[in-house]
């Protein structure tokens, strides 16, 4: 309702600028009567220099601005300020005032507004000022076609350069990306063209392909990665990029996926081409000839031919299908990403020889799609500068030793084995080298069970940087599924490697002492038989106590008790726990007794009665529970003082009353599943409404967005919807 009333009147013309207001005038100009200030469009952190003009007075300051250190700076100055994020104009709202717009006092074609503006609409993203500019702009070019406006929308970030009823709109497009300090920022912002409109990015597979890229060089003070991080945090901080959906996180590190909002993209595209920075293809509509020298390649459902050059190509990314030609990789020469995620060609393991024969210098290799690729070649040595490996949704089931001496391999996705039949002299060859040369950090991961050959527990200890791990473990097909039942032998086999495997993974934590660095294990049990697994599972209190694992998920089977050693990490803040049955009470109690423990999740058919008294989970930020049953949810007075984010996912919430989040005094947001009641939906609004820091609250209708971190969410429209902070 807010952002319909402020942007309901953008045809206005802007105000005079704000006097500077001292504590002298502003005191005297509001006597005894309360008073209400607007500070819009602040964009440095001076709050703290006229703050104290306010001092004593009656009345509220609302601060508008698009730079999240900026509202944090304003935000922080008394306990009573509110936050307040504003969210685009829903579709209805802004077809109203786009098409308001664009024929003023006419009304639209009858029958034809759906398809008219569908274009326009889709690039506004539901912001006004977007909206506004783009249909004046349609407007008065006449002609009101869906053919014309699709046609002129298509190439919406050439006329932001040339027209003068959408200056407005480059402004505020310049100046974010002008307000970029940083040259590297600016390559990096400028690299996120390669996506089609609406996409959304994942962030670690972004920041691994900048990586790749060269873009950002390290030094001794701070390496590619940590460069990398600190690059997206500064775009998202100045709201150029967005979290993708309310279900998603708050807390940058942990958010996964984001996109670019449609203008901004037409401006970064623009840019992009006028520089020759990327080249796009795609079958829309008739695209240019592509420039003679192309090094940033995306095609968007490209299916024609190239026949430009493409040695000095270094980034290729395909969406959709692709010309044969295009997947003739013997024509690249300096190729260093290869991002084929999405890539709708039925990519084989021809295709995956010919690119490890040829791609010399491939960095950054995502095969994804490659549906038909079911093993990986003997080639593959050859690239010896491959930072990145993804092969998460091929069938690829057995990893060869030669990719474990990548000398540069750094990230490594997919569902692997290690390969039978490693002899003991290879085996120790390979630990030799992984202790002196190996740069892994991330190896999610490995599937392990209990036959006999099982290897990969016996490398883990001598991937010395390892920082992520993820085990599937499983049952071996041709045992039983009762590890007894198979005679003395199998019984034998099954505890020696559960032992190795326990060994390896007590290694790792005991290893994780660098609090700077988040170290995280995954746990997939798919089997009863590796209980014997968490329970041996121990480490000395002194042990537990210096290791800095950050986050740790267990999941499948079912769970019958919290690991002895999970209450005795001291740096562990993220627990997920997963079990197809029922989480018992003990288990639930034991969980009050994990320090500072701050994102917890917990999925389930049933909980049990959980009671969080006063003192425990003092730590604790976000709370999501997905069940199917919530038998009982108590949290007494005082309990999480520090709770911003509560998700109950469950269709029926008797067990808990909505008048219990009055006593979280830091709530922000409270999430619930769209089937519950409407009477619920009800009660829960009113209780929001009656929280002083009236929290959103949300409703989903699925919970696969719902992931790891469940931290809780501001939808933070990028610069033209500015973020309001309300200061009382």
């Amino acid at each position: 309702m807010l952002s319909k009333r402020f942007f309901g009147n953008l045809a206005s013309p802007p105000h005079p600028p704000m006097v500077e207001v001292t504590s002298a005038s502003s005191a005297e100009s509001s006597d005894c009567r309360r008073f209400f200030i607007v500070l819009d469009d602040m964009r440095t952190e001076f709050w703290h220099d006229i703050k104290d003009a306010f001092v004593g007075l009656n009345g509220r300051v609302l601060v508008t601005t698009a730079i999240q250190s900026v509202a944090n700076a304003c935000s922080s100055s008394a306990a009573h300020d509110h936050v307040y994020a504003m969210k685009s104009l829903p579709d209805g709202h802004s077809r109203q005032l786009f098409f308001k717009e664009a024929f003023q006092d006419d009304d639209p074609p009858i029958g034809k507004e759906d398809q008219l503006g569908s274009e326009a609409l889709k690039k506004c993203d539901g912001l006004p000022l977007a909206l506004v500019t783009t249909a004046r702009y349609l407007q008065s070019t006449g002609n009101p076609t869906r053919e014309n406006w699709a046609t002129l929308c298509h190439n919406l970030g050439a006329h932001l350069e040339t027209k003068e009823m959408l200056a407005r709109m480059k402004r505020v497009l310049v100046q974010s990306y002008t307000s970029l300090v940083k040259h590297d920022v600016k390559t990096c912002l400028l690299c996120l063209g390669i996506y089609p409109s609406g996409r959304t990015v994942r962030r670690g597979s972004l920041i691994r392909k900048w990586c790749a890229e060269g873009f950002i060089p390290g030094d001794y003070m701070c390496n590619a990665l940590d460069a990398a991080i600190g690059n997206f945090k500064e775009l998202l901080n100045r709201s150029i990029i967005q979290r993708t959906d309310a279900s998603s996180k708050n807390i940058t590190d942990q958010v996964k996926t984001y996109h670019t909002h449609g203008m901004m993209l037409e401006f970064i595209l623009h840019m992009s081409k006028c520089d020759n920075f990327i080249t796009l293809l795609y079958d829309q509509l008739a695209p240019p000839p592509p420039p003679s020298k192309i090094r940033w390649l995306s095609l968007h459902e490209a299916s024609a031919r190239v026949a430009n050059d493409l040695s000095l190509v270094r980034s290729l990314t395909i969406f959709g299908r692709a010309h044969d030609s295009v997947l003739d990789f013997s024509k690249y020469e300096l190729l260093r990403v290869l991002d084929l995620e999405e890539c709708g060609n039925h990519l084989e393991d021809k295709h995956l020889r010919e690119i490890c024969s040829n791609l010399l210098l491939l960095r950054y290799l995502s095969l994804g799609a490659a549906i038909k690729v079911t093993m990986l070649p003997k080639e593959i040595k050859k690239l010896q500068l491959l930072e990145t490996l993804d092969v998460r949704r091929t069938k690829i089931e057995i990893l060869p030793t030669q990719v474990m001496e990548l000398p540069c391999l750094i990230h490594l996705f997919g569902n692997f084995k290690l390969q039978q039949g490693v002899g003991g002299r290879r085996m120790h060859k390979l630990q030799t080298w992984l202790s002196e040369n190996s740069k892994l950090e991330t190896v999610a991961g490995f599937v392990v069970d209990n036959n006999k050959s099982q290897g990969f527990a016996q490398l883990i200890e001598h991937m010395k940087h390892l920082t992520k791990v993820k085990i599937w473990c499983q049952q071996s097909s041709n045992n039983s599924k009762d590890p007894l039942a198979s005679g003395g032998g199998s019984s034998s086999n099954n505890n020696n490697n559960c032992t190795h495997l326990s060994e390896a993974i007590k290694g790792f934590i005991k290893r994780s002492t660098d609090v700077k660095k988040g170290h995280s294990l995954s746990l997939n049990f798919s089997d009863e038989w590796f209980q014997d697994l968490l329970v041996s599972l121990s480490l000395e209190k002194e042990e537990a106590s210096s290791c800095y694992l950050s986050s740790l998920k267990l999941q499948g089977g079912n769970i019958c008790s919290l690991p002895p050693f999970v209450t005795m990490l001291g740096g562990l803040t993220k627990l997920f726990l997963s079990s197809p049955g029922q989480l018992s009470g003990d288990i639930l109690a034991a969980l009050s007794r994990v320090r500072c423990l701050a994102y917890l999740k917990l999925i389930a058919s049933q909980l049990d009665k959980l009671t969080i008294v006063q003192g425990a989970l003092g730590s604790l930020q976000c709370l999501c529970i997905m069940v199917e049953v919530m038998t009982e949810l108590e949290v007494q007075e005082g309990a999480l003082p520090l709770l911003e984010s509560l998700r109950l996912l469950c269709t029926d919430l008797n067990g808990f009353c909505s008048m219990t989040i009055q006593s979280l005094r830091r709530i922000k947001e409270v999430t619930l599943h769209d089937g519950v009641s409407d009477e619920t939906k009800h009660e829960w609004k009113e209780a929001a409404k009656k929280h002083p820091r009236r929290p959103k609250l949300l409703f989903v209708k699925t919970v696969e967005d719902v992931d790891m971190g469940c931290e809780p969410t501001y939808n933070s429209e990028i610069l033209l919807a500015r973020l309001v902070w309300t200061l009382r």
